[in-house]
């Protein structure tokens, strides 16, 4: 019995004892999941709450509770799908966040569990007042305190109460807080993915119809129904000064997007970089809603084929990442793509096999000329790749461009297919071999756009925007002075 005649707390054993911490990790780390997944949690719920008490930008948000209380906030905020708004869905979780000053919580802190990681999100300051620095601190019946931190940023718009950084599932219909069972064919994982990122009006007039207000279904019906489809258009000169225009463009988004790549920066971070300088030029990145694809660019790292979706996944020391930028201006689309290696340990067949993708590509625009046959194409880029011990992927074709993103020609990059037609002079269109280390064979994963190697080996993509002219082929697309080098230039 204790001195006041209650009786004393019993003492948990050691394994006890460890599941409860187990517990803990489990009910702080679904909280923060839950929180992550609501863009507008900070702006809606802490901002109004902070203000209210007078808590400074700097301040922190403190939940402590033990592991059962945790548990069952994160399930009721995570299930209340019926809530009108934001500040609904995370009403119970409210009364309990307190603001304290980070000095005072580093002093309140000291001898909690996970004190260095926890000390190291103290020392990141908070970026803007759209953010909070949010701290899950479970209490152990056995004494002690379990905590976790997490930087949340709030985020403006609509498109916040959708919640991101959710697994992408159903081509960008659906939306999962948990990743998805999928026999993976490789090493490589899907990310969570954030949510849309916002419009200026300033691009406004390049918004195509699938991308209105990000409402419907995302179709191109615009494409669908364009005589394009058919015939490839001979580009008039105004045409193709708009298609010049359109594809520089591209040109230095893409290489804005190469310097920024290294490991440990995620393919969302590429992602806002893209966005940012396609809205900012007044253009539209043409990725966005297009069939429901959730973001601007596309990022396909190591086995993913073709149409990586940008995620929180950092990129790692050895990775190759390929960045395909499309993006409408004036009413004219561009699309090109470069991969890349990143940092300095990519495998030496790996960057064979990037230079193959490369070598290949530049093989079949030194065909392109007025007469020229498209299936053509496919044979010399076959050729190349054999050559290199590679195989050409056939699922995904080199395609027309202009007024629509998809238009007549299709050009398959494999030999034996049955493309119809000949070049033009004024006929525009991308070549994009996909080159894959093992087997030509890809599959999709459940998000429903990136297509994987069948085997888990990795792939390589180049593409470059074409204009057939009277004596040859214009590579509109063309790397400039100013682009930073690809591997093989490097000194």
């Amino acid at each position: 019995m204790a001195e006041n005649g209650s009786e004393a707390p019993r003492q948990l054993s050691a394994k006890e004892q460890l599941l409860e911490v187990q517990a803990a990790e489990t009910a702080a780390r679904q909280l923060l999941l839950v929180l992550e997944a609501w863009p507008a949690f900070v702006p809606a719920c802490l901002a109004p709450l902070r203000a209210e008490k007078g808590a400074d930008a700097s301040a922190v948000a403190l939940l402590r509770a033990p592991p059962r209380v945790i548990s069952t906030l994160a399930m009721v905020c995570h299930n209340n799908a019926k809530a009108a708004s934001t500040a609904e869905r995370f009403k119970p979780l409210l009364p309990r966040v307190a603001f304290v000053a980070s000095n005072q919580l580093r002093a309140e802190a000291d001898g909690w569990a996970n004190a260095d990681e926890l000390g190291a999100a103290l020392a990141t300051p908070v970026a803007d007042d759209r953010s909070a620095l949010v701290v899950v601190a479970v209490e152990l019946s056995g004494g002690g305190v379990h905590a976790h931190a997490a930087a949340l940023r709030g985020m403006d718009g609509a498109d916040a109460e959708r919640g991101p950084w959710r697994y992408c599932l159903d081509s960008g219909a659906n939306f999962a807080l948990e990743q998805p069972r999928f026999a993976w064919t490789g090493e490589l994982r899907p990310g969570r993915v954030s949510a849309r990122r916002p419009l200026p009006p300033a691009c406004k007039p390049n918004i195509p119809d699938y991308a209105s207000t990000y409402a419907g279904s995302g179709e191109p019906r615009f494409e669908a129904r364009h005589a394009n489809q058919t015939a490839p258009p001979c580009l008039s000169p105004a045409a193709i000064a708009k298609a010049r225009t359109a594809a520089l463009l591209g040109r230095q988004i893409l290489d804005l997007a190469h310097a920024a790549v290294r490991p440990g920066v995620t393919t969302d971070e590429l992602d806002r970089i893209v966005h940012d300088a396609t809205v900012e030029a007044g253009a539209y990145p043409a990725p966005l809603n297009y069939r429901l694809f959730p973001k601007s660019v596309c990022t396909s790292v190591n086995e993913v084929v073709c149409h990586g979706i940008p995620d929180d996944r950092e990129l790692r020391d050895g990775d190759i990442v390929n960045v395909d930028i499309s993006a409408i201006l004036d009413g004219f689309y561009a699309d090109l793509n470069e991969t890349f290696v990143v940092g300095t340990s990519t495998p030496a067949e790996t960057k064979a096999l990037v230079k193959c993708a490369h070598d290949a590509l530049t093989a079949a625009i030194a065909e392109c000329k007025p007469g020229a046959r498209y299936r053509d194409l496919g044979e010399v880029i076959t050729a190349h790749v054999k050559k290199c011990g590679f195989a050409v992927d056939r699922t995904y074709c080199g395609h027309g461009i202009g007024e629509t993103f998809h238009q007549a020609p299709s050009i398959p990059h494999y030999a034996g297919n049955k493309a119809k037609g000949v070049m033009k002079a004024g006929h525009c269109f991308t070549i994009e071999p996909m080159i894959n280390m093992g087997s030509w064979r890809d599959k999709h994963w459940p998000d429903g756009w990136t297509a994987v190697t069948a085997d888990g080996k990795p792939s390589a993509q180049f593409e470059h925007m074409l204009l057939v002219t009277e004596t040859g082929v214009e590579v509109l697309s063309a790397r400039l002075p100013t682009s930073p080098p690809l591997w093989w230039e490097l000194p």
